[in-house]
């Protein structure tokens, strides 16, 4: 079977379904024409948009970001789904907005899925990133939660500024102390599944 590729440049929708011919290659075979997904790395934001603009369609995309955003068209962000065109990234906030809307659908948030995996992919590649060993990183475990408690107790105190209610600068410190505790749950994640290599 011989297959062609057709240059799709000018066309600006396609008519087979509702998607932008960004998000699929239009290939021409002997039988008609057939429309592919375009090839995306895998883990990358714009597999990880690609998946949500199939949940969503246009409408829910649309929906999504002005409901925890602003307005914004779907072709913007058919076009960060581009590979092709590196210069189009999608917004932060958008990628939360769209990964809300898909949890509210289906369960799913494969914007996350996409940062999640490429970092890991990142972590997997670079060596120092990984060099914690797990008996350090236990035994910092043991003292950031004595600290992370010391933190809560004294901003939940009746003594304390704001009493038992939490002040703005109490939130802050706790919410370092929640950071500090998550990093190092993910080194010692990490530290485990190194361990369980060998």
């Amino acid at each position: 079977m011989l297959i062609v590729l057709c240059k799709v440049v000018k066309i600006q929708a396609c008519f087979l379904c509702n998607y932008n011919v960004y998000l699929h290659t239009i290939y021409v075979r002997n039988e008609g024409l057939a429309l592919v997904p375009k090839i995306r790395k895998i883990p990358s934001i714009e597999q990880g948009l690609y998946e949500a603009i199939r949940i969503l369609k246009d409408v829910g995309i649309e929906d999504a970001v002005r409901k925890y955003s602003t307005s914004k068209k779907a072709s913007l962000f058919r076009n960060c789904a581009d590979p092709d065109l590196a210069g189009h990234n999608i917004q932060h906030i958008d990628s939360v907005a769209i990964d809300k809307e898909c949890l509210n659908i289906n369960g799913s948030h494969p914007l996350l899925s996409s940062h999640q995996a490429l970092l890991k992919k990142h972590v997997d590649e670079n060596v120092n990133v990984r060099q914690k060993n797990l008996p350090d990183l236990i035994n910092q475990l043991a003292i950031i939660i004595g600290e992370f408690q010391t933190t809560i107790h004294k901003a939940q105190s009746p003594d304390g500024p704001g009493g038992a209610k939490l002040t703005a600068e109490e939130k802050i410190k706790v919410n370092d102390a929640i950071n500090k505790l998550d990093l190092t749950l993910k080194d010692l994640k990490i530290a485990i599944g190194e361990n369980n290599k060998y």
